[in-house]
């Protein structure tokens, strides 16, 4: 019983539970799909639930960083960086944005 509640514990204890995290202005999460158009934006996916973003989520399920962004190579590259390394990062979006449009990314150990 003692070992059961040990590792019960690990499980409610692991930075896994303390992950999708999404409010108001975006997630701090891994991403879980990354989406890329030839044509249009780039979609981000997160295992939490985008639609708490105070904005439209794609399809109620992406943030989107749009190509004409001025800064979109080094944004998607922090985002192509996050995704292959399943490291956590935040995805702070433009309120009131319709689809959810990315501010900024950011990655910290």
């Amino acid at each position: 019983m003692k070992r059961f509640l040990f590792l019960a514990s690990l499980t409610f204890f692991s930075p896994i539970a303390f992950s999708n995290s999404c409010s108001t202005t975006g997630c701090l999460d891994i991403i879980s799909t990354l989406f890329t158009k030839t044509d249009g934006p780039v979609y981000i996916g997160t295992p939490g639930d985008e639609t708490l973003a105070n904005c439209s989520a794609h399809n109620d399920v992406y943030f989107t960083l749009q190509k004409s962004q001025p800064n979109f190579e080094a944004v998607y590259s922090t985002l192509l960086a996050a995704y292959i390394s399943q490291e956590e990062i935040q995805l702070r979006v433009i309120e009131g944005t319709d689809p959810c449009e990315l501010e900024y990314v950011k990655l910290s150990r």
